[in-house]
């Protein structure tokens, strides 16, 4: 046999080479694909969702009415729940009595019929919102579609979730629901369209759809650094200068929590500093950027001026004697080089960093003042009363009856009904909420 029979053939193992990296390249998903699967898993949980059947079937009820397909089961709910309104609230008599358990029983065997309905029906079947409140009225916006009435009812509960201090309202899922769906469209105005994709970034982040996530902080931040400065709000005094660097800063910190959720260090790493530099440019120097100049300097090996980040971040005012003591600790330990973990690469620094800040601006009262005034205030817990009356009339009703009230066989109703009810339960108590973690259930 000839010695060069015996030599591989160069061509043919990179040939093979290519295609199995091909094949092993196609396991792969890419972002793409695994941010279509989030969406898609997203709009399945809104759809199934118990937690969003009261609202989903008020908004639906409102934007249906007169139309000749409006789901009767859904109007039946409403009813049923605006009935509970007239209900007497104590001293009951015998008679009284009978009627007010009559009438939350008629709530739970109207809300069983209708998430059967919201399973096939959707609110974006029928007119607009504003169409039924001003049909006489222009839109609002530039290209007000079903998706920008999403957006705006998304930042009218940001404000209503942020003034609910009992946490009674579930603001959460109705935040996430409408931000889910107020996908942003080429004719909204630009700082529309921007501000959106952040909080749908945000919302998707916070819920643990970090590849979706990812797509809409990539177009925030993409679009914010070509948006004419012109575009940026000059609010409050500040520059529109001013407002872009905010933005800029915001996103790019919020992309950098986003990453690291991905295990993308390097890149949130690089996001960070960026923020940090949007910060420098707007003079602003506290908690915050004290903690991420930390950071940065540490993942570059600067352990120095780390330690010196961490000195002023101890020295903070705002901090609480321990917290104070704890990051001084970390200070020393980074100086030393030592194998303990950096306190900013703990969970315990969200905590740090958010009590001072909340304590720099005031605290937590003089924020719900200032973004909604004393009156307003008073205006936004008016129905939370009401609420809670719902909520304890709900909380007597079992499955046995819900099932034999909607007609059903018991067998056939039991699961649902349990799982419905729990979450009507919870829902209208403010019990534990699921956006948190998971987006509705």
């Amino acid at each position: 046999m000839a010695p060069h029979a015996l030599v591989p053939d160069r061509s043919r193992i990179a040939a093979l080479s290519l295609v199995l990296l091909a094949v092993l390249g196609g396991c792969r998903k890419t972002d793409a694909e695994r941010a279509a699967e989030e969406r898609a898993e997203i709009e399945k949980k809104l759809r199934d969702s118990y937690a969003l059947v009261p609202y989903r079937a008020l908004k639906l009820t409102f934007r249906a009415q007169g139309q000749p397909n409006a789901p009767e089961e859904i109007a039946a709910l409403w009813k049923a729940v605006g009935e509970t309104r007239s209900l007497p609230e104590k001293n009951l008599t015998e008679e009284e009595a009978r009627l007010v358990a009559k009438s939350y029983l008629d709530l739970g065997v109207a809300f069983y019929k209708a998430k059967k309905t919201l399973e096939k029906r959707d609110e974006d079947e029928f007119p607009l919102l504003w169409s039924r409140w001003m049909p006489e009225e222009p839109p609002p916006l530039p290209g007000y579609d079903a998706a920008q009435e999403h957006a705006v009812l998304s930042v009218i509960w940001q404000v209503l979730d942020s003034a609910d201090r009992g946490n009674r309202v579930p603001a959460s899922d109705l935040v996430f629901y409408e931000l889910s769906r107020a996908t942003p469209g080429p004719a909204w105005m630009p700082a529309l369209r921007v501000g959106i994709r952040g909080s749908r970034g945000l919302a998707f982040c916070e819920t643990g759809y970090h590849y979706a996530a990812e797509e809409e902080l990539n177009a925030f931040l993409t679009e914010a650094e070509t948006l004419p400065l012109e575009e940026f709000p000059a609010l409050h005094g500040t520059t529109h200068e001013q407002s872009r660097e905010s933005l800029l800063a915001a996103g790019y910190f919020l992309r950098a929590w986003n990453r690291m959720a991905l295990k993308r260090e390097r890149a949130a790493e690089d996001d960070i500093e960026r923020g940090l530099r949007s910060l420098e440019k707007l003079g602003v120097e506290n908690e915050l950027t004290w903690w991420g100049w930390a950071f940065i300097h540490f993942r570059r090996e600067r352990y120095e001026e780390s330690a010196k980040s961490l000195d002023k971040l101890a020295a903070s005012p705002y901090l609480g004697e321990k917290e104070r003591q704890e990051v001084h600790a970390s200070a020393e330990e980074m100086r030393r080089h030592g194998d303990k973990v950096p306190i900013f690469l703990q969970a315990r620094a969200a905590l740090i960093l958010g009590q001072a800040l909340i304590a720099r601006a005031g605290g937590p009262e003089k924020i719900v003042v200032t973004v909604l005034g004393p009156e307003r205030g008073k205006q936004v817990y008016a129905p939370i009363a009401w609420m809670d009356r719902v909520r304890q009339g709900v909380g007597g009703l079992s499955v046995d009856k819900v099932a034999r009230g909607a007609g059903e066989s018991l067998e056939a109703a039991r699961e649902a009904g349990a799982k419905g009810l729990e979450a009507l339960k919870q829902k209208l108590g403010g019990g534990s909420g699921s956006t948190a973690e998971s987006g509705p259930k």
